[in-house]
């Protein structure tokens, strides 16, 4: 009976060569110098509420708008880069830049999980250039 396991796990051995599969996980990098795609655009749509949500939790208190995904990496869970460009008033100045990387789905069951935030003010430069491509048509 040993010999049998034993011819059994050898056998394992050398069809498996003895190391372990890794799940290699990619990353996907959404160029910035074109428009949107129709996917990318419906992605973002439906992350609206969970963007507002994330910014009035580090305290940006204002809506936004060209959405942009960066790049997405992960094999489930994925880890999205996106930016947003935050205003006040009605679609006026001062601009604010809002880079997020958020995990989908979050740890602990959540819906989301927030791995970076960053902001800063931008100029009227700054401001077009970033949006030379975020318009849709």
């Amino acid at each position: 009976m040993n010999k049998i396991i034993l011819s059994a796990f050898s056998f394992l051995l050398l069809i498996f060569n003895g190391t372990a599969a890794e799940a290699n996980p990619k990353t996907e990098a959404i160029p910035q110098n074109r428009f949107p795609s129709l996917m990318e655009r419906a992605f973002m749509r439906s992350l609206d509420g969970t963007i507002l949500d994330i910014m009035s939790n580090y305290g940006d208190n204002q809506l936004f708008e060209y959405g942009r995904i960066e790049k997405i990496s992960g094999n489930d869970p994925y880890d999205v880069s996106l930016r947003v460009i935050g205003f006040e008033g009605a679609h006026n100045p001062p601009y604010k830049l809002i880079r997020m990387t958020i995990r989908i789905p979050g740890d602990k069951g959540a819906n989301y999980s927030v791995l970076s935030y960053s902001h800063n003010l931008i100029s009227d430069k700054e401001f077009d250039k970033l949006t030379e491509y975020a318009t849709y048509d």
